[in-house]
């Protein structure tokens, strides 16, 4: 029974510690202190905040879901398909203060997955190219077979091992539910009106001050991912509109999301066996037209 507390539900990567101690500070329920740790996560607490909050972020759905069944109050972080880029890059991130960096995966990939929060998803890895030889011993898997791999999440987003998760959080009928966007998160007009109406839904009044707007600033200043489905969509946009603009460095998640897409636009194959990714958009729609073979 969870009488004393209301349990913040979120899949990993979707803010739920940020929003615990931004509520349970501004809601004045325990005081301010520093939260943020090293690689920017809300995991730096103290005993003192642990005893004393209000609100409690956690896996409900995953971990406890017997334990949500009878309370009367509950919030839960939901995403759009949309945000799928974006989460699965933070999540990465910050799953267990890792700080595994989806860019730089394809080097120990076994050793950085091969843990609680990935290791199903390395035995899908290894069970859908089981040609692959990997192990502690032999950790790194090609950065074009992992881009093929996530590619399938982005070009099919109700199969993305995120989606599915969210699928999986119910809640009893008894339970008054706030529905909290997992967007509002990255703009502070959106973030405030969604506050404004957490005050209502607890009858509490929240102190929107200049400590607030600080800490919410100093939070999007830890995230390096929010304009990288931007920029992905204008790239996709210049091959269809065949505009050839140069392609930068793109990150693992990156390629494989533009591959998704680009793939579900013209029903054609994106190369596999390319270690390195395109250069310009001209490459890719001469790919595309001269040598994708159709799906």
């Amino acid at each position: 029974m969870l009488s004393n507390i209301i349990p913040i539900d979120f899949v990993a990567g979707s803010h739920g510690h940020f929003l615990e101690v931004i509520l349970n500070t501004f809601f004045k329920i325990t005081d301010r202190f520093d939260f943020f740790t090293d690689s920017g996560t809300s995991h730096n607490v103290n005993p003192r905040y642990l005893e004393n909050r209000l609100f409690q972020a956690e896996h409900w759905f995953e971990l406890y879901p017997e334990k949500i069944q009878s309370v009367s109050k509950l919030i839960s972080i939901q995403f759009k398909q949309e945000d799928l880029l974006l989460l699965s890059s933070v999540s990465m991130l910050r799953a267990g203060d890792f700080n595994l960096n989806n860019n730089e995966l394809e080097d120990n990939t076994f050793n950085k997955l091969n843990t609680k929060y990935y290791k199903s998803t390395l035995e899908l890895i290894l069970k859908s190219y089981p040609e692959l030889t990997v192990d502690k011993k032999n950790p790194s898997i090609p950065r074009n077979v992992l881009r093929e791999f996530y590619k399938f999440g982005f070009a099919n987003p109700d199969i993305n091992g995120y989606w599915l998760k969210q699928q999986e959080m119910h809640y009893s009928l008894d339970t008054d539910v706030f529905y909290f966007d997992f967007a509002n998160f990255y703009n502070i007009n959106k973030f405030v009106t969604a506050l404004k109406e957490l005050e209502r839904f607890v009858d509490m009044e929240f102190k929107f001050n200049n400590s607030f707007y600080n800490l919410h600033s100093k939070f999007l200043s830890n995230i390096t991912y929010t304009t990288n489905k931007d920029q992905c969509d204008q790239i996709i946009q210049a091959v269809i509109d065949q505009i050839d603009i140069n392609v930068p460095k793109l990150t693992l998640f990156q390629e494989s999301y533009i591959n998704g897409q680009l793939e579900n636009y013209y029903k054609k194959e994106m190369p596999f066996h390319n270690l390195n990714y395109f250069t310009s958009t001209k490459d890719m729609l001469q790919y595309i037209i001269n040598d994708a073979p159709n799906l």
